[in-house]
């Protein structure tokens, strides 16, 4: 017996067979239908507008149900990744055009070939980018390659999804919401909710308020009544936290709200001079048990308090459960006082009297438009398509944090250029600091002196980063002759005060400062 010929050419040419029949048949019964990709477009525009009514009529609404505000949530997801599959679309076909018009030069600044920095990329490059934006666990426009061809796939995969959830939750879900009562109308601006709404959090915002505004029964131990909002670092509590806070009917409903940091808490527990680094951890309740005694916070003389512990300490649970049953509790919360706790530790959240409010990481299509409303304020991308095809990987980069898309979409904004946008691209590929902005900040800024500290300031910085871009600021000039502040961002919310990182001048003696 001949193995070669008997055995081994028999199999090879059937695997070849079965390729090309397979090839075949993808090709032949997958290919969309002229017209498809019109159609399907016009049918996820349709749902989109039907769900982003329901979505607008539900968040004008004082909900209170959890099944609804989880209805809400599945729909306000999928109305982002509608929107972001709709606009993934147009801006590949904007930068298909654009593509020529994409030099090496500029692409070596990463140092990698990707879709936005190379001229020579292709639908699988881009599909593949795409796939990365829509995120890990998404479904939209996946295919064996990454993604449809002209993205028709892409587009049909999200309708069928749409349609799917639009037939789960459309007429429930508009009959329920109808029986709220409006809330109080607050006019938008701009496409970002920046004053009066959390991004993305409006669910979880409802949580809060609906657990703040409901009376615990009264005279029944344990007597605090404590909600904990959990969550990573830098994903958004205390934000959220402040967005509940000044809601109308929060503030209509406390007659105080106020905020104790850790630093404070310990100190009001421990020594006068006590540090927060000197506390082994009792000193932190004991401060916790003193601020709820203050005769500030009585009932009788102040009304309803709400007091905020930002980033708790682990509490012993035995410990807290007799501190909330004891007598000082009580006087606290017969009015209906309460207390909200933020922290990162499941342990802490334990301690509260009603489920945590646990936040997640935006997804990538929501994170998409809160960035871009900083990168592009009122441009439309696809105007754009240079500088959208860097943005859409800048994003992809970004830990999704609020900071990070405030800071660094700030500064793109005011150099909107696409060698400006790569070269940041390029320091955010490259960056190991956490928090991101804060290490591309100090790649980007031409600044002699090194980094001292970041976090808020009471008073406003003399500069900003588009000063130090612009004036070439190298040291000094500052508010002291050993160092100066630069100016991030500014927080308005609740407490006014103005994120910053501080620069330390080196020892050689620096230039005077420019002029500005």
């Amino acid at each position: 017996m001949d193995f070669t010929k008997d055995v081994v050419v028999p199999a090879a040419l059937s695997e070849i067979l079965s390729r090309i029949f397979s090839f075949l048949f993808d090709n032949l019964t997958t290919r969309p239908a002229p017209g498809a990709r019109d159609a399907h477009r016009r049918r996820l525009e349709q749902l989109l507008g039907n769900i982003g009514s329901m979505v607008e009529e539900a968040e004008g609404r004082h909900i209170t149900n959890h099944q609804l505000l989880s209805h809400l949530k599945a729909l306000t997801a999928g109305m982002y990744r509608g929107r972001f599959a709709l606009e993934v679309t147009d801006l590949d076909d904007a930068t298909n055009a654009a593509a020529g018009d994409i030099d090496d030069a500029d692409a070596a600044a990463v140092g990698k070939r990707s879709f936005a920095l190379c001229s020579s990329f292709n639908r699988a490059k881009r599909s593949r980018v795409t796939r990365l934006i829509l995120g890990g666990g998404g479904a939209v426009g996946r295919n064996a390659d990454g993604g449809g061809e002209d993205g028709t796939e892409r587009l049909a995969a999200v309708v069928e999804e749409l349609e799917s959830l639009t037939r789960d939750y459309m007429r429930e879900f508009i009959m329920l919401v109808q029986g709220y009562p409006r809330r109080i109308h607050r006019p938008v601006t701009t496409t970002l909710y920046m004053d009066r709404c959390v991004f993305g959090r409006h669910v979880e915002k409802e949580r809060i308020v609906d657990f703040l505004l409901h009376r615990a029964p009264p005279n029944r131990a344990p007597f605090l009544s404590a909600l904990a909002v959990m969550g990573a670092k830098k994903v958004g509590k205390t934000t959220l936290v402040k967005h509940a806070c000044d809601d109308e009917r929060v503030r209509g409903h406390f007659a105080a709200i106020e905020w104790f940091e850790t630093p404070a808490v310990v100190r009001a527990g421990g020594a006068p001079d006590q540090t927060i680094w000197e506390s082994g951890g009792p000193e932190y309740l004991a401060g916790v048990r003193r601020i709820l005694g203050e005769a500030r916070f009585a009932v009788a003389g102040a009304g309803r308090s709400l007091l905020v512990f930002e980033d708790a300490w682990p509490i012993d649970e035995s410990e807290w459960a007799a501190l909330a049953a004891s007598p000082a509790s009580a006087a606290f919360a017969g009015g209906g006082s309460k207390i909200l706790i933020t922290c990162r530790d499941g342990d802490v959240a334990r301690i509260g009297t009603a489920e945590p409010v646990v936040l997640e990481t935006l997804r990538q299509e929501e994170y998409w438009y809160y960035f871009k409303a900083f990168a592009f304020g009122g441009a439309d991308p696809r105007d754009h398509p240079r500088v959208a095809a860097v943005a859409r990987e800048i994003s992809g980069h970004l830990e999704r944090t609020f900071l990070d898309a405030r800071v660094l979409g700030t500064l793109l904004r005011a150099n909107f250029d696409a060698r400006f946008w790569r070269k940041v691209l390029a320091a955010i590929v490259r960056c190991e600091r956490r928090p991101m902005h804060v290490g591309v900040l100090l790649e980007l800024l031409p600044v002699r002196g090194r980094l001292q500290s970041y976090g808020y300031c009471r008073s406003p910085p003399k500069f900003t980063v588009q000063d130090v871009l612009s004036a070439g600021v190298t040291g000094g000039g500052g508010e002291s002759e050993e160092g100066f502040t630069v100016h991030l961002c500014r927080e308005t919310l609740y407490m006014d005060h103005w994120y910053s990182i501080t620069f330390k001048n080196d020892d050689v003696a620096a230039p005077a400062p420019p002029v500005l």
